[in-house]
């Protein structure tokens, strides 16, 4: 098997994040365009998810509260309450991360991720090398941003 150059595994972890979101949650999405961003990240409400393997690296996602409701609310059926609500935005990361992960398995990158990290309040992400990210809108429930933080 030949090993994979870095921008080619940067697109299929692109890609493969697009796909696993549309999977996961059951809105339909507006992508934006990826961009790239410099240290420090700031994250008010967000989960991190742990790469190691043929990438390393973090997968974020970051929404107002207020998203990540509507979300467990159309996964779910019923609204819950702020307690759940951090307990559903890890779960959500775990559910990305790990179907990110068996998608990538498919493309021939291992990768193994680490449990959810819930950030809460004002959190600053540094020490990363290259970082981008995509805005998905979910038309009358607000923005979801995923950032993907490579320590490669």
């Amino acid at each position: 098997m030949e090993t994979k150059n870095l921008n080619e595994v940067i697109k299929e972890v692109y890609n493969g994040t697009i796909l696993t979101m549309k999977k996961v949650i059951p809105l339909d999405p507006n992508i934006g365009s990826p961009q790239l961003i410099s240290p420090p990240l700031s994250i008010r409400l967000g989960v991190l998810v742990g790469f190691t393997g043929d990438i390393k690296g973090e997968l974020v996602l970051q929404a107002e509260a207020d998203v990540f409701s509507h979300i467990s609310e159309k996964m779910f059926g019923m609204p819950l309450s702020q307690e759940m609500l951090d307990s559903f935005a890890g779960e959500l990361g775990n559910m990305v991360a790990g179907s990110l992960s068996t998608y990538l398995a498919s493309v021939e990158i291992n990768t193994d991720i680490t449990y959810p990290t819930v950030l809460k309040g004002d959190a600053q992400l540094t020490g990363f090398k290259r970082s981008f990210f995509v805005t998905i809108e979910y038309e009358s429930v607000g923005n979801l941003e995923v950032y993907l933080l490579l320590n490669q």
